[in-house]
């Protein structure tokens, strides 16, 4: 390996980085105002941010199983489910845009959105 291939290989490490990082700060750095509780793809529930002044347990039982999601300090996780992996529950808080929290089992998914950004994944 030549001087020129080290420098070509530390130039797209560094390049590949830089847009990760960018990427990360125009998709997920702003604060999202509301969470999306979807359930077998279609809306379940909207709640937003500015409207809940304490904690709130929303509790969704399906044919597909049990979630507990909390919502509180504009964040939301699942704390409770009745899959086997507990995925979505250790995933923990999500609290910026475009952040979301998926149990596959039960087929919920838990998204924050609203922030200020118009850029997704996919049109970026």
């Amino acid at each position: 390996m030549t001087f020129a291939d080290k420098i070509i290989i530390i130039c797209i490490v560094f390049v590949s980085i830089l847009s990760m990082l960018t990427m990360n700060v125009f998709l997920y750095n702003s604060m999202g105002t509301e969470v999306i509780i979807e359930l077998d793809g279609k809306p379940y529930a909207k709640y937003n941010f500015n409207e809940i002044t304490s904690r709130k347990f929303i509790e969704i039982k399906t044919e597909y199983g049990y979630n507990k999601v909390e919502i509180d300090n504009n964040r939301v996780r699942i704390v409770e489910a009745s899959c086997s992996d507990q995925l979505c529950v250790s995933s923990g808080w999500i609290e910026k845009n475009n952040q979301m929290v998926v149990c596959l089992p039960n087929r919920l998914v838990v998204k924050i959105a609203g922030g200020n950004s118009d850029i997704d994944g996919v049109s970026y």
